[in-house]
């Protein structure tokens, strides 16, 4: 959905790793854009104007939207702009809510933290295990968290100084994580249930 509030149109990927421009209110497709490489996660700019787009290759692609065409390097006319982050699928994205970052995970099992002025990576968390299959920011960009369908537990993480301030231990793979979009509360996935913990004062201690 585009995030300024338009719920009338969104966008998805196929098998085939074809983008589709979707009208939500008549439940069709309005176009089809083929994609050269295989397409994971999408994920919109705040401002609505471009989506991130996860590739089999490691790399995450930067388009226009609506028109899901590539958006160009300053100077560079000729070049795509494409964050090269992964040294295996880029499987995951979550844009930081203040814009700052854009987060990407690998199956090389690596969180990549991207500014997004600059688009250069800042710092990279490698504490996890398996394959990064959802990303998460706390509801004030200050926390990312990571779930992966291996290993048992997740490592919580500080974006500006890449620090790990807490690790929760789970009893089976954690691959769906999210924060609350206003308090320090975190949910996942275990062992084929729901668990929600929250984070005190100190923003390092769980209940």
């Amino acid at each position: 959905r585009d995030p300024q509030g338009d719920w009338s149109s969104d966008v998805c990927s196929s098998d085939l790793d074809n983008l589709f421009l979707i009208d939500a209110e008549q439940f069709k497709v309005v176009a089809e854009y083929a994609q050269d490489v295989q397409t994971n996660e999408i994920a919109f700019c705040w401002s609505g104007k471009r989506i991130f787009v996860s590739t089999g290759e490691g790399r995450v692609k930067i388009l226009s939207y609506p028109d899901l065409q590539p958006v160009f390097q300053c100077g560079w006319e000729d070049k795509p702009l494409t964050l090269n982050g992964h040294t295996s699928s880029c499987l995951s994205l979550a844009l930081q809510p203040t814009a700052r970052y854009l987060a990407s995970g690998g199956s090389d099992s690596i969180i990549s933290l991207w500014d997004t002025k600059d688009w250069l990576c800042q710092r990279t968390l490698i504490d996890m295990t398996g394959p990064v299959r959802n990303i998460s920011f706390s509801w004030d960009g200050m926390y990312v968290v990571g779930g992966s369908d291996e290993g048992n537990g997740l490592e919580i993480a500080h974006v500006e100084t890449g620090e790990y301030v807490h690790s929760v231990k789970s009893q089976a793979p954690s691959p769906v994580v999210a924060w609350h979009p206003t308090k320090y509360q975190l949910a996942y996935t275990d062992f084929g249930g729901l668990k929600i913990i929250g984070i005190d004062s100190d923003r390092k201690h769980a209940s």
